[in-house]
């Protein structure tokens, strides 16, 4: 497939990179590991006058743990932070989510912040661009109606990053500066829930940093990633599970439960967590939290798999993970 003529720029500072986004706006396109965007300019669903590479930003790369919390650049590439002793001894569900991306090919160039800031995925959009002059136009290809759900009044692309799930769970926040100015968001806050567009950075914005605060202690965390193949395919379903225990008996003090794969945003289970909190988890409050997780994240329908499907996928997780919170909890604070 040939790419439309675009100009490349190459940035050497970070100030460089915050001025081009400004002068350019949205005629200008990222690149850093290029695992997604190169496909979707080879497929023509983005057409940028100028694509701005900043890989050779080391300021935005490499992984800091600090007394309070671990600092990841967002060029760190995900094999990086797969196989880093730091992030598997403090963070290990980050480095197994990290893992579980793609192949060891394209986790050799993506990144961290490219997962994170991740587009939207759909049967019909994601196809080469002769394919998608035989459909009607969607939201995501301009148009005024959504293909996979007939009457729905936004885009229902799926968001199917395997690392933000990880970081919802670890409470992760988001720097993020543009020129003149920066803020702060918590990533569970990051995503619009509509698949155009996925997320809420400004077109002249940059993803500066990722900050981990540290696990609180007496906490398990978990991931799990269901897919057709165990590498390359995105997910079916991911989820992410934190659950905190207070000292020394089996009460959950706190719990975070974050879902991927299954709607237009990775989202937060607040019932399921709720239910949770305060409880000594058994069966019935296992079967609970499930059923409110699956409420919670609303699971729709690509072409592929159903949304029962994925909903029985959602509950197993859940059980799944609490059973094995439990266990840890009996392993180490036996009664």
């Amino acid at each position: 497939m040939t790419m439309n003529r675009f100009t490349h720029l190459t940035p050497s500072t970070l100030d460089e990179a915050l001025n081009l986004l400004r002068e350019k706006g949205g005629k200008a396109k990222i690149i850093a590991g290029g695992s997604e965007l190169l496909i979707h300019l080879k497929q023509k669903t983005v057409g940028p006058e100028f694509v701005i590479n900043i890989k050779a930003l080391n300021a935005l790369s490499g992984i800091t743990l600090n007394p309070d919390k671990m600092l990841l650049g967002p060029l760190t590439t995900l094999d990086a932070i797969s196989q880093s002793e730091t992030v598997r001894e403090h963070f290990p569900i980050l480095a197994h989510a990290a893992g579980r991306v793609a192949s060891n090919q394209i986790r050799n160039v993506a990144t961290i912040g490219g997962n994170i800031c991740l587009n939207s995925r759909c049967w019909y959009y994601n196809q080469s661009a002769q394919w998608r002059k035989a459909i009607p136009r969607c939201y995501k290809m301009g148009g005024t109606q959504c293909l996979v759900i007939k009457n729905s009044d936004r885009c229902n692309c799926v968001f199917l990053a395997d690392t933000v799930p990880a970081l919802m769970a670890l409470d992760a926040g988001l720097r993020i500066v543009r020129k003149g100015g920066e803020r702060l968001i918590p990533i569970h806050e990051f995503y619009s829930g509509s698949g155009d567009p996925p997320n809420l950075l400004a077109s002249d914005e940059i993803l500066a940093e990722i900050g981990i605060p540290k696990t609180p202690s007496h906490s398990f965390c978990v991931f799990f990633k269901d897919a057709p193949r165990a590498v390359v395919d995105f997910a079916l379903v991911n989820l992410a599970m934190r659950i905190t225990f207070a000292d020394k008996n089996g009460v959950c003090e706190d719990a975070r439960i974050a879902v991927g794969g299954v709607t237009s945003r990775p989202v937060r289970s607040i019932r399921g967590e709720d239910a949770l909190k305060g409880r000594k988890i058994n069966e019935e409050l296992m079967n609970e939290a499930a059923e409110l997780t699956v409420k919670d994240s609303s699971p729709i329908s690509p072409i592929w798999v159903s949304p029962n499907h994925r909903r029985a996928i959602v509950k197993h997780f859940v059980k799944k993970g609490l059973q094995m919170a439990l266990t840890y909890r009996q392993e180490n604070n036996p009664d």
